[in-house]
């Protein structure tokens, strides 16, 4: 059976028999608190011609330990949770993006990157920068089952080390794209003297 120190809360596995068929005085290995323990409520009325003389019990110095992987399961499951949702976040950015589009704002934020548009695919994209003016032009492609309304385009312009100088807005002619479609587009815009990288993206809906 075990039993448990009332002063310590320390826990001892011991024999039943060592208790006799009625309470005994037993004694803490660890804080050395003494108390009367009661034996089991199963313990056979009959003792043994050897039961134990009555006294003073030592209780073992090994104790009963504690599990504490318990204490630590709770924790360790909301860590895993936590981290799997903020992978699904990571890896579902596009798609919730195109649900919420507030959350846009917050990827930008954490300097990750989003691509809007429902899935549609820019290709052949080319620019030429002369005379401070940039002319670009590219293609879109829709290469999901369903028509997909036309979102606005945003380019923006860029120096050599990476800074951005200019980013407008502009619109395509249509409406809507079909599945399987490609609708090539064209744009030009004034570009400032030390521009000298372009890019071009969907813009997140308003």
């Amino acid at each position: 059976m075990i039993i448990s120190c009332q002063a310590c809360s320390t826990r001892y596995l011991i024999e039943p028999s060592v208790l006799g068929p009625k309470r005994r005085l037993v004694r803490c290995a660890k804080c050395g608190h003494s108390w009367q323990q009661e034996p089991p409520a199963d313990m056979p009325l009959q003792v043994d011609a050897d039961a134990p003389p009555p006294g003073l019990v030592d209780l073992p110095v090994t104790a009963v330990r504690r599990r504490r992987g318990r204490g630590l399961a709770l924790p360790l499951l909301v860590l895993i949770l936590l981290l799997g949702g903020l992978g699904a976040g990571y890896i579902f950015r596009d798609r919730i993006v195109a649900r919420w589009p507030q959350a846009a704002q917050i990827y930008e934020l954490a300097n990750l990157p989003v691509r809007h548009g429902d899935g549609l695919e820019l290709d052949n994209i080319s620019y030429t920068l002369r005379d401070n003016v940039v002319q670009l032009q590219g293609e879109i492609f829709n290469p999901t089952a369903g028509e997909v309304g036309m979102p606005h385009l945003k380019a923006s312009l860029r120096d050599t080390s990476g800074r951005l100088l200019l980013q407008w807005t502009f619109d395509i002619d249509r409406r809507s794209i079909r599945p399987g479609e490609t609708i090539a587009f064209k744009a030009e815009h004034n570009a400032p003297d030390t521009a000298t990288e372009l890019g071009i993206d969907f813009a997140a809906k308003d």
